[in-house]
């Protein structure tokens, strides 16, 4: 039975371990964050949509967005339908998730649908606030609908929204996070695309939390856009080298990658040099530039170390009650620090977290702060912390003094 009105909530995520390696296949390492975004539907006598955000200008549309992928489910349609009636770019994550909602579910509101968002995740911090904005519309049309998603479904759908509608070339990760996460613990999530393990506890008296750099970050950036490119321009790479098909990059491991000569597999390959001698990719949401210089290599060591670096932190923490917090925390942020060069490698670090991760590894376990690195997308967004608990209040003061901004917990 379909409800007069409905309300989803999603939290935002941290990303301790594994970031951009979730389009190769990797294990990552997320849990959710206090803040939380709220959508509430409620059903108009008009047939038309509405959509109400604090700090943005309300939109208003037609009612036909629900039916606009049509029976073919034609999201090309759809974001033809949303570029002529110029949809600002928030609004398209609400409204992405309602066109395949309808469309997936065979649903349509009785006449029209209001849309309020409100929100306390940072946007553009790092934090998957597009995630949350996705995965509670979703939660709340399921309120709205009746209809219920199963397994993993719904975060499947919240990412075709991103990816399809805004376009915007996100992995499966942040939804998953938003929508399975466990407060207080980490969810390791196997990108093959959507292993779920049991969530893991920190070491006693540790947390985690983020440092937001005030460097705006978006996913449809083309810094990230080429760090992804290049990943997949890898993995065609391998598979010509080693004569082994494979759905993911991290399949491999890095001595295997470490294995393949550097003439084959570059430190850097422009995109015409690789179409003249693979053709192309495997990945819908890669574009290869000819004129680009993509890091091949540094891309395939990335999310080949990056699996192995979250398959050790997770033996750490499953592992614990044999060793002292101190020393599993400071074993797990030596894998940070490895993942934050990382970062670096398929450019996507930034001056700016290079020096808040810096200024955290100077200061060390003798201060409580034992590893650190940029996380989600990089390029700015968010520092990911992991801390004592005691040390806490020094985060919060180091935070106002450099950046300005507020823990994220």
């Amino acid at each position: 039975m379909t409800a007069a009105a409905a309300e989803g909530e999603a939290p935002g995520r941290l990303d301790v371990l594994g970031g951009v390696a979730d389009y190769s296949g990797a294990l990552v390492l997320e849990t959710p964050i206090a803040a939380t975004t709220r959508v509430r539907l409620a059903l108009l006598d008009e047939p038309q949509i509405t959509l109400a955000s604090a700090g943005r200008d309300p939109v208003t549309l037609p009612s036909t967005a629900c039916g606009v992928l049509g029976a073919d489910g034609d999201s090309a349609r759809g974001r033809a339908w949303l570029d002529e009636h110029r949809v600002p770019t928030w609004a398209r994550y609400p409204l992405g998730c309602l066109m395949l909602f309808c469309d997936s579910l065979h649903w349509r509101p009785s006449a029209g649908l209001a849309i309020h968002v409100e929100s306390d995740v940072p946007v553009s911090m790092g934090v998957s606030s597009s995630a949350a904005l996705e995965v509670a519309t979703l939660r709340a049309l399921e309120r709205l609908s009746g209809h219920t998603f199963a397994g993993t479904a719904l975060a499947r759908l919240a990412q075709r929204a991103e990816n399809e509608l805004v376009g915007a070339p996100c992995g499966l990760m942040d939804q998953l996070a938003s929508s399975h996460g466990v407060c207080g613990a980490l969810l390791p999530i196997l990108c093959r695309p959507d292993i779920l393990s049991e969530p893991v506890r920190l070491p006693p008296g540790m947390l985690v939390a983020g440092w937001p750099s005030g460097v705006a970050h978006t996913v449809s950036g083309s810094a990230y856009g080429i760090a992804r490119a290049a990943a997949f321009m890898a993995k065609v790479i391998a598979e010509r080298q080693l004569d082994r098909r494979l759905a993911h990059l991290a399949e491999l491991s890095p001595h295997e990658i470490a294995a393949i000569d550097h003439d084959a597999l570059p430190p850097t390959m422009t995109g015409g040099e690789f179409a003249s001698r693979y053709g192309g990719v495997d990945d819908p949401l890669s574009r290869i530039d000819a004129n680009h210089t993509y890091p091949v290599r540094a891309a395939a060591e990335f999310a080949t170390g990056e699996n192995g670096r979250a398959a050790a932190a997770v033996d750490l923490l499953r592992a614990g009650a044999a060793r002292k917090p101190a020393d599993i925390a400071a074993a797990i942020g030596d894998l940070m620090h490895r993942s934050h060069l990382g970062y670096s490698g398929i450019g996507l670090g930034s001056p700016e977290t290079d020096a808040m991760v810096e200024e955290l590894r100077q200061r060390g376990p003798s201060q409580g702060f034992f590893g650190a690195r940029v996380s989600g997308g990089g390029c700015g967004g968010t520092v990911v912390v992991l801390l004592a608990e005691a040390a806490l209040p020094a985060l919060h003061r180091l935070t106002a003094d450099m950046t300005g901004t507020s823990v994220i917990t």
